[in-house]
């Protein structure tokens, strides 16, 4: 059943009754009930160290929301698709400029729960670095690296949570996350991490339906 033939919940527990009430149509073994979802995403990222942003999309968003045929309880499972997005940091008051495509690709779908009118979310995901160019005022330099082996040591873990969530309008995630060191990035793998690598940085993504 489409998002778009549910009737405006306002809330998630409207979604979940509804949902609930369906149960005596299906089997007494069933544990869950799948209501699909497909959404667009767009977002942005902010990198701490350097206070770049980063724009994110437009991707999309598309699985379900997994109700507890017993309790009312509301899960998600969808997989998220982002585009590679292009980076761009200005170091030395913008005297040296470095661009690069990022490439952020989830590693399992995406998990969550709706509780109380509050969306939560968990994804992990490889950050790949590629097609990095740098140099004094226009990044015109290529720096060595060899294309899909420039990746994060291991899988970025997001976890991104919207408060008064209203299943029918646009909802937007938010979150903090850590980018871990990189590997394999040739001459590059010092000064990623020096540069990207770290704690606090912020995210956000919003999620318009499609339907």
């Amino acid at each position: 059943m489409p998002i778009s033939r549910i009737a405006r919940t306002g809330a998630v527990a409207a979604a979940a009754a509804t949902a609930v009430s369906l149960a005596s149509a299906v089997p007494a073994s069933a544990t869950e009930i799948p209501i699909p979802i497909s959404y667009s995403v767009t977002g942005s990222t902010v990198v701490k160290k350097t206070g770049s942003t980063l724009d994110l999309g437009p991707g999309s968003l598309a699985g379900n929301l997994l109700v507890d045929d017993q309790t009312g309880a509301v899960g998600l499972n969808a997989n998220l698709q982002l585009p590679p997005a292009t980076a761009h940091i200005s170091l030395l008051a913008g005297g040296f400029k470095i661009k690069a495509k990022v490439t952020v690709t989830p590693t399992a779908p995406a998990t969550g729960t709706l509780a109380g009118g509050t969306l939560t979310t968990h994804e992990t995901a490889n950050m790949e670095i590629s097609d990095i160019w740098a140099g004094p005022i226009v990044p015109i330099f290529p720096v060595p690296t060899v294309p899909g082996s420039c990746t994060t040591v291991k899988p970025i873990d997001l976890t991104l949570s919207a408060a008064n969530v209203d299943i029918t309008k646009p909802i937007t995630l938010t979150g903090n996350y850590t980018i871990p060191d990189f590997k394999n990035c040739f001459i590059a793998d010092l000064a990623l991490g020096a540069l990207v690598s770290g704690p606090d940085n912020t995210i956000s993504l919003t999620l318009t339906s499609k339907n």
